[in-house]
């Protein structure tokens, strides 16, 4: 078989794997003593060759030569130093990202004295950290690596590699050994960084505080990396109350800033992802402000980025109404206030959009978009805000842009042809005495007075809405309460606007009576008209 493996390597190498994946399949027997048939250079080319191969399952031959008893023995110099610079099968796994068989094959490579490098200089020691070979990183270490030393290229710490990988186990040894907490890689991410981005990682915080040496204390919870992020913006990204709340109570500054200007609160009010979180948002808020009271600590609610924007001007743009309320209770400045522009608007909801494509709830958002939009009006109107014409303007040019106009009786059409949302819009309840099927039939007037913005805005992140599946009926039920709910924001409007058309020559009597038989796209033609502007 030895003339054979000599014969085979090379460009014969996937049918050769193939026969001797068969021949071990139907080996029966005492196991040969492999350096008896193999040189050790062949050994490894069959390993690293089974890693890669897609026609060969790589445990079948890494187990044969486990129970065969054979070790890897490191080569040495003419002084008889170890030499560490090797490439191994090990290393070939790692990089193909066969993580599984990485472990066993350090049962075949297992030798600690000696740090195999790659010429990309990736270490057995560090590919033993990234992948739970406990047992393996504590003989490296009982062979004196240093906890400390750094994966070159990217500069991560063993313990990085630890919590990549997810190993507490691993993570434990090294902090007891000596690993520095607070080394950061390349990006400036410290441990405490790739903690707070995992809201399953909180118990990591607490051995990283409990465990690691004195003489690396105290952590830093407020490192900033190459963004000029801290732990904390991280966690705040990622929507984590719990892991927000441990990190407050370690002591990070809930008012720093990063190198876009932002602040936690900033962040909070400016999450792009759409992903059913907006109630999560909205207790993520309220759960900030009540743990820095408890901390007895002030946020600057009136923070502003490097684009000059406060955190309630972010809570606008992205149309979060309860958002808005919580800032201007806690005293967010309105008299500095400005209303971000049409263009702003449809930025934010574009990106939200782009993220929902082909999503079945992105009917369901083109609700919140009306809800949304309508309910931070009312809350800046209820604190004295006054809404100017071409703000009112930007809000209606929304409704044009995201189709959120009705434009005919359609919806009824549908509506009876479609049992199944039937039955759906009579389970789904508004209130205990209102279901979606009554609210469809109801006038705009009636809707006023017994429903709020708010009311169809917490009725858009409820659960309920969702049973509803996409199609042309919900589309058009879309638009139909959107019409409803909005109307007597744009009659508001429109009266003023075509009295001016008109040049106030009909009474207003006689203009309310004309514009109630409008349809909103025609209320907000009219606005445009009156601000001297063209679709």
């Amino acid at each position: 078989m030895n003339e054979k493996v000599d014969l085979e390597i090379g460009e014969k190498s996937h049918e050769f794997l193939r026969y001797l994946n068969s021949f071990i399949c139907n080996y029966e027997g005492q196991l040969p003593n492999l350096r008896e048939i193999f040189r050790p250079e062949a050994i490894d080319w069959l390993l690293m060759d089974s890693v890669k191969s897609d026609w060969t399952n790589p445990s079948t031959l890494v187990d044969f030569v486990i129970n065969s008893g054979y070790k890897d023995e490191p080569k040495v110099d003419e002084n008889g130093k170890l030499l560490s610079r090797r490439t191994t099968p090990i290393h070939h796994a790692y990089r193909i990202n066969e993580n599984y068989i990485i472990p066993d094959l350090f049962k075949i490579y297992d030798r600690c004295d000696v740090n195999y490098t790659d010429e990309d200089d990736y270490t057995h020691f560090h590919i033993a950290c990234e992948n739970d070979c406990d047992d393996v990183v504590k003989k490296f270490l009982e062979h004196g690596v240093d906890p400390n030393f750094l994966e070159q290229g990217s500069d991560y710490s063993p313990l990085h590699l630890a919590l990549i990988d997810n190993s507490e186990r691993v993570f434990k040894l090294l902090l007891r050994s000596g690993a520095d907490p607070n080394l950061a890689n390349a990006e400036g991410s410290t441990p405490l960084h790739i903690i707070y981005q995992n809201e399953y990682y909180d118990e990591y915080a607490s051995l990283l505080f409990e465990i690691s040496h004195e003489k690396y204390h105290p952590i830093h919870v407020g490192a900033v990396d190459k963004s000029g992020d801290t732990p904390l913006h991280l966690a705040v990204t990622e929507g984590f109350c719990k892991v927000i709340e441990s990190l407050l109570r370690r002591g990070a500054d809930p008012n720093a800033a990063n190198e876009e200007g932002l602040i936690p609160l900033h962040i909070i009010c400016n999450r792009d992802k759409y992903d059913n979180k907006v109630d999560e948002c909205h207790d993520l808020l309220k759960k900030f402000f009540e743990i820095n009271d408890d901390m007895q600590q002030t946020l600057r609610v009136d923070a502003r980025d490097k684009f000059d924007r406060t955190p309630l001007q972010l809570a606008v743009m992205n149309l979060l109404p309860d958002e808005v309320d919580i800032l201007l209770n806690r005293g967010a400045d309105l008299s500095s206030f400005v209303f971000p522009t049409e263009n702003y608007l449809s930025l934010k909801v574009d990106k939200k959009l782009q993220w929902m494509k082909g999503c079945k709830i992105s009917f369901n958002y083109k609700l919140s978009i009306a809800s949304g939009a309508l309910g931070v009006v009312r809350q800046l109107e209820k604190r004295g805000y006054e809404l100017k014409r071409n703000e009112a303007l930007w809000i209606m040019t929304l409704f044009d842009k995201y189709g959120l106009f009705e434009k005919s009786e359609d919806f009824e059409e549908y509506l009876f042809d479609d049992e199944e949302f039937l039955i759906k819009a009579r389970e789904i309840m508004i209130s205990s005495s209102l279901s979606l099927y009554d609210l469809i039939w109801l006038g705009s007037k009636e809707m006023s007075k017994i429903l709020t913005t708010e009311d169809y805005f917490k009725f858009w992140r409820s659960s309920d809405l969702w049973k509803v599946s996409d199609g042309p009926t919900s589309e058009a039920c879309t638009v139909h309460l959107s019409e409803k709910i909005s109307r007597g924001f744009f009659r508001r409007w429109a009266v003023d606007s075509f009295m001016e058309l008109t040049h106030y020559k009909l009474p207003i009597l006689c203009s309310e009576m004309i514009i109630e038989q409008l349809k909103n796209e025609d209320l907000w033609k009219i606005g445009l008209a009156a601000a001297g502007q063209s679709l």
